[in-house]
């Protein structure tokens, strides 16, 4: 009988262990998944530079095994979508807008960056708030795919939307990171995160102005919604922009001058915090040919690569601290629809890429791919294809990322912005 009990006692312990070792062999199979999410996203904010000629999907694809990515026509398409974060208006707007297009015979990536003011009819609005707008269900990251890919001429399976705010937690953990600035720029109206509304010590309040106050304050007379200073001197009358009441730009620093801070960076090498880095990339309104949105695609470029040095660092993959940390932070601020069964073959397609191409559509050029329509027809400034045709751009882009020469018709660099 005793026998019988220990015989019993042994089986159910065995079950025990099994089940612990189950449950261990299930919990270190999610942890594999999450590092390999992490590296897939740590490629990608890296831009794409890391260099191996060999990897498993070029092998796939030479040896004709099938392989489990969705590849059209030799390409593997990604949308990448970089958005501020945060709790100040337009959070969840895409400030950053990127194709990925790599392709798995000749290892070459070719980034294609569309501007943030182009409108799509389709949508009724303009590119940057197609994630935040969904339709019918479907995800942002699904919406976004499809209205991009209608955009572009071609299918793009898979997203990754990235919060940028995300990054201060993650490059603080890394102690920061080095960033080789090309310009030395200023910034006097850099917005102060939760002053959006801070009326700095004015009031607001509707007032029927006099031709004389109109004209003073260049607005036609009649009922305005007007500031007032503490001497109960007018200082600006609202006027109406795109359906929006508002105070004019140009003087808007001037009124609220607690919104904004002054932000400065010099020429060289700098050390970046979380926070600082942010302000690098965010900054609209820089001296010296730094406040177009051009200007701040590449100084995020700038800032992902330091990043992705850093993450890739010797001493960073053998912290099991600053993985586990940099885990969370990008669970907190990452989205994809990737499927995690694909991490590693998309980790390993990225990591052969050889070279990166890259491609910004604009509005220069004797036969632009995009125009500048009237402001009146769209209630705002913002970018068309001619005639709302978006064949040009499919051509152009057909061209570009199978590499046919392009040298007479390639999209130019917008510097400006209105």
């Amino acid at each position: 009988m005793a026998d019988i009990k220990s015989l019993q006692l042994n089986t159910h312990h065995d079950d025990q262990v099994g089940a612990e070792k189950l449950s261990k062999k299930k919990n270190n199979r999610k942890k594999i998944n999450r590092l390999l999410f992490l590296a897939v996203v740590a490629l990608f904010v890296g831009a794409f530079f890391w260099k191996n000629p060999t990897t498993t999907s070029v092998l796939r694809y030479v040896t004709g095994q099938r392989s489990s990515l969705q590849i059209e026509n030799g390409k593997v398409n990604v949308l990448l979508l970089g958005m501020a974060g945060g709790t100040h208006d337009g959070a969840n707007l895409t400030d950053t807008i990127i194709i990925a297009s790599f392709d798995i015979k000749t290892n070459t990536v070719s980034l294609i960056s569309l501007p943030r003011d182009l409108w799509l009819e389709n949508a009724k609005s303009k590119v940057n708030a197609l994630y935040e707008k969904k339709s019918d269900g479907n995800s942002g990251l699904k919406y976004a795919e499809e209205n991009f890919g209608y955009i572009v001429g071609f299918n793009i399976p898979y997203a990754v939307r990235m919060d940028f705010s995300g990054f201060i937690k993650a490059i603080d953990l890394l102690d920061g990171i080095d960033v080789m600035v090309a310009n030395s720029f200023d910034d006097y109206i850099y917005p102060v995160e939760g002053k959006e509304n801070d009326y700095c010590g004015l009031s607001e309040k509707m007032m029927d102005l006099s031709e004389s106050q109109a004209k003073e304050l260049g607005v036609q007379s009649g009922s305005h919604q007007v500031l007032i200073a503490e001497d109960s001197k007018i200082v600006a009358a609202s006027i109406e922009v795109g359906g929006k009441i508002s105070y004019s730009e140009d003087n808007v620093a001037t009124y609220f001058p607690c919104r904004y801070e002054h932000i400065s960076f010099k020429k060289g090498l700098m050390h970046l915090d979380g926070t600082t880095a942010l302000k690098f990339v965010r900054s609209r309104h820089g001296t010296d040919n730094e406040g177009s949105d051009f200007a701040r695609s590449r100084r995020q470029q700038l800032v992902l690569q330091a990043f992705k040095q850093k993450v890739l660092s010797l001493g960073t993959l053998t912290n099991i601290n600053k993985i586990t940390g940099l885990i969370k932070t990008f669970g907190d601020s990452v989205e994809t629809d990737i499927p995690e069964s694909q991490y590693l073959e998309l980790a390993s397609l990225i990591k052969g890429t050889q070279e990166v191409r890259s491609t910004v559509l604009s509005s220069e050029g004797k036969n632009p791919l995009l125009v500048n329509p009237p402001v009146s027809d769209y209630g705002a400034w913002v970018l068309i294809p001619p005639s709302n045709d978006f064949t040009a751009i499919h051509n152009h882009l057909n061209d570009f990322i199978n590499q046919i020469d392009t040298s007479t018709k390639s999209a130019q660099i917008k510097t400006t912005a209105p």
